[in-house]
């Protein structure tokens, strides 16, 4: 049985505790690509993914349940930077008041265009130029559930391991290859593996609704005040509007990619069973 005093203790000033709430706080550059996460759920869905576990930090007084413990042994058997922390420096660790007293840092996944599998079937999301760490993770979050195989980022503007990039993907961003690359390059390899490209404009004449899409789609969403660059919409093969009934002039990024995301999946379903 696992004897908790056999782990070594961590206060404030610990090397790897300055470094998390660094992370948290989004305050260094983060050559390392790691993300903090709280609690047991999130650390198990990153660990289910295959991501690498840095560091993991305990609370034996908030631990509950054997989980918690097979987590630990699991950071053991790995190797893995493991700390006891008191209540007090785990509280000013976390933002949840939850009971189960764990927190890590994890190493989140590097992709390019060659990690992208394209399907007989299917939708790539193009986030170009967004800025808002909140509407990024609900975007990703978003195309998770709609079943778009890869998001790739354009001229970004914020890092993927932004904590509230993180907590607003709810888990999503473990589980799509996310690539960051150039237009020029992105436009290049859609085309050479005949994808549609799609991108929407309040000034286009065509509602996303009346719109035919094809079996490969690459959706293009611009940035939150700017929208769409030029750069795409001299490449796109289609641009589309969503119909603006009331005094707003455009929907967040985060609706407007979900009416999107889901549109398309819509006509693709229909096609594979013929309808």
């Amino acid at each position: 049985m696992l004897d908790m005093h056999q782990i070594m203790p961590a206060g404030q000033h610990n090397i790897h505790v300055r470094q998390y709430l660094a992370l948290k706080n989004n305050t260094k550059h983060n050559p390392e690509h790691l993300i903090t996460l709280e609690g047991l759920g999130p650390i198990q869905a990153a660990v289910e993914a295959g991501l690498e576990l840095s560091c993991l930090f305990v609370c034996p007084e908030r631990l509950r349940g054997s989980d918690g413990m097979a987590l630990i042994e699991l950071a053991i058997t790995r190797k893995v930077h493991l700390y006891q922390v008191s209540e007090k420096v785990l509280g000013s660790m976390v933002d949840w008041e939850g009971p189960d007293g764990l927190a890590a840092m994890v190493r989140l996944r590097r992709y390019d265009l060659s990690h992208l599998q394209p399907r007989q079937k299917g939708t790539l999301l193009i986030l170009d130029g967004l800025q808002i760490p909140g509407n990024i993770g609900t975007v990703i979050r978003s195309a998770d559930g709609a079943g778009a195989h890869g998001i790739i980022i354009t001229q970004s503007r914020q890092r993927l391991t932004h904590p509230k990039l993180v907590r607003a993907s709810m888990g999503s961003l473990f589980a799509l290859p996310i690539v960051e690359s150039d237009v020029e390059t992105t436009y290049a390899w859609l085309k050479r593996h005949g994808y549609q490209v799609v991108t929407t404009s309040p000034q286009a004449r065509i509602s996303f609704r009346q719109a035919r899409y094809s079996a490969r789609t690459a959706i293009v969403m611009g940035n939150e005040r700017e929208g769409v660059s030029e750069e795409w919409f001299a490449r796109h093969d289609l641009s589309v509007s969503i119909p603006m009934r009331g005094r707003a002039d455009s929907l967040n990024v985060g609706n407007a990619a979900v009416l999107m995301l889901y549109e398309v999946l819509h006509q693709q379903q229909d096609e594979l069973h013929g309808r």
